[in-house]
């Protein structure tokens, strides 16, 4: 008679506990803080505004959220959504809101693009391998999106079919909770005209905000959990910043909308540490830096957009938050040019403040 030691197959070890345990943990925490975040960014949702404007989004369906697979807009363990679009006619389709939210102002801000990429001899040198980032003001959701739309337009006309694999939007994730026209923001619209690399914003209207999350231990995973994600988004933008192929980013600094304040001037929500640290490893990677102010009116107002010299250096992260002066400052000036000339626009005449920040 054998022995136990004498015989040829064992069978599978026993289970280790602290492994059953851990893995329970991991369970949790992904569906713990999913659930979570889909709460709290969808509850934000419904309350999204317009500063200057009636918002043109909406909430996304409870459905789409339950729905299986996760759509990607929402899906929380992707930080970097590479460009969805199959056929051009995709990228059209997106693009022809333009057209319709802008009317017949939609000529004059194609040309606004046109003439800055003709003048900085723009695709020629993102061609060379030269990488971009535009940095811009974020008056309303949708602003940073007509950035990228409007680019594509001007790339059009210079004889490129589609630069989707070339440029990469960088938004908050709130974004993949609304929809405009029925079209999801992330997953239908911006997709089909670049790439997205989604950040969860420290603070301002596209917070993760803590305190609406209860339970004092989930708080900690969600504090965890963003914070690794974080860490992605910024490996994922060096990663482009640092390719031998040109790359454009476009971002709104801050992350998060800008707001009026208590006399109804805009306010501009001053640039997160983080991105201050991007802007400077960018330019020391090599990467150039274009302050934009984009004020985007709507079919029946005209919109403003300005083009800030091109920064390639930066003495530190701190100075960074010059290039939110500067944007500033532009829109100043662009306003005060316009409301002599649409004196009846009432926006034109509301000032424009890079928000307080130690000096």
């Amino acid at each position: 008679m054998t022995s136990d030691e004498d015989r040829p197959l064992q069978g599978p070890p026993r289970p280790d506990s602290s492994l059953f345990h851990a893995a329970a943990d991991q369970f949790h925490e992904m569906f713990g803080v999913h659930r979570q975040l889909d709460r709290v960014l969808y509850e934000s949702a419904k309350r999204v505004g317009g500063v200057e404007f009636e918002s043109i989004f909406n909430p996304i369906s409870r459905a789409a959220i339950a729905a299986t697979p996760r759509k990607d807009a929402i899906n929380h363990d992707q930080a970097f959504l590479r460009s969805t679009p199959m056929s051009s006619a995709e990228t059209e389709t997106s693009l022809a809101l333009l057209e319709i939210l802008h009317g017949d102002h939609a000529e004059a801000n194609i040309q606004a693009f046109v003439d800055f990429t003709e003048r900085e001899k723009f695709f020629d040198r993102l061609v060379d391998g030269q990488s971009f980032i535009f940095v811009g003001s974020h008056l309303e959701f949708q602003d940073v999106g007509f950035n990228l739309g409007y680019l594509t337009r001007a790339a059009q006309r210079r004889g490129f079919d589609r630069i989707d694999t070339r440029t990469t939007l960088m938004i908050g994730r709130l974004l993949g909770y609304l929809e405009v026209m029925g079209l999801n923001v992330i997953d239908d619209v911006l997709r089909n005209a670049g790439n997205v690399l989604k950040t969860f914003p420290v603070s301002g209207g596209e917070a993760v905000n803590e305190g609406d999350i209860t339970d004092e231990d989930l708080n900690r995973r969600v504090k965890n959990f963003r914070r690794r994600q974080n860490a992605q988004t910024r490996a994922e933008f060096m990663n482009l910043m640092t390719s031998d192929h040109g790359h454009i980013v476009i971002e709104a600094g801050s992350g998060s909308r800008d707001a009026k304040d208590q006399h109804g001037f805009v306010v501009m929500e001053p640039f997160g540490q983080g991105t201050r640290e991007d802007l400077y490893d960018a330019v020391r990677a090599g990467a150039s830096v274009y302050p934009v102010f984009g004020d985007y009116g709507d079919r029946n107002e005209p919109s403003l957009i300005e083009f800030g010299h091109e920064i390639r250096h930066l003495r530190s992260a701190h100075h960074a938050h010059g290039i939110g002066e500067i944007i500033a400052g532009m829109g100043n000036r662009a306003r005060g040019i316009a409301s002599e000339k649409y004196p009846d626009v009432r926006r034109f005449k509301t000032p424009i403040r890079y928000g307080h920040y130690e000096g």
